[in-house]
């Protein structure tokens, strides 16, 4: 099973949890959120995780197109989780679709992440307010942490689980929750 660990703002933490296991590590690019990054420092944890054998995320709220192409360039970075479904984004950036069933995946590129109404906030998913795609593999996220993430994945049987808040203690990424939910998650398969 795939596991992101998001909202990392640091080196050390990308490469501990990919050391761990995580598969990807997502960074918040859009300024103005708790969890935000400079593209600088963008690039700084991009390559911890990748040192790790983990791919970095660029997590984008508002970019225009062209400012998105520009901060993956200049950081590193080929895969992106973009909060705004409609807009094309070029051929090479591989891409994760938000709440979007339907949304076109390009296979072994793309990635749909199913999620509650505010990201980043520990608020678990709604499942009357979303139909769960039947036929494709998607990402969990919203409201998971070591205590509940074996219930979630036997009740949503995802493909992968993305967690950010709940591997966090007083606001900041714990190293000891980090591990403990990604022990949980493998030892689910």
């Amino acid at each position: 099973m795939l596991i992101k660990i998001c909202g990392v703002r640091d080196p050390e933490t990308a490469f501990l949890a990919a050391q761990s296991g995580a598969h990807f590590i997502g960074m918040v690019m859009t300024p103005g959120y708790r969890r935000s990054v400079t593209v600088a420092r963008a690039k700084m944890i991009a390559e911890g995780a990748r040192k790790g054998n983990a791919e970095p995320v660029a997590v984008f709220v508002s970019e225009t197109p062209y400012e998105i192409v520009a901060a993956c360039k200049e950081a590193g970075i080929n895969l992106v989780q973009y909060y705004q479904n409609s807009i094309e984004l070029p051929e090479h950036l591989r891409r994760i679709y938000i709440n979007e069933p339907n949304a076109c995946l390009r296979e072994g590129h793309d990635y749909l992440l199913m999620e509650g109404s505010k990201p980043g906030s520990g608020e678990l998913l709604d499942r009357s307010r979303f139909a769960l795609p039947e036929e494709k593999k998607f990402i969990l996220a919203g409201g998971l942490n070591p205590e509940n993430i074996k219930e979630m994945i036997e009740l949503y049987r995802p493909y992968g689980v993305d967690v950010s808040s709940g591997v966090e203690k007083k606001g900041e990424k714990c190293p000891t929750l980090i591990k403990q939910f990604i022990e949980r998650v493998n030892s689910c398969e």
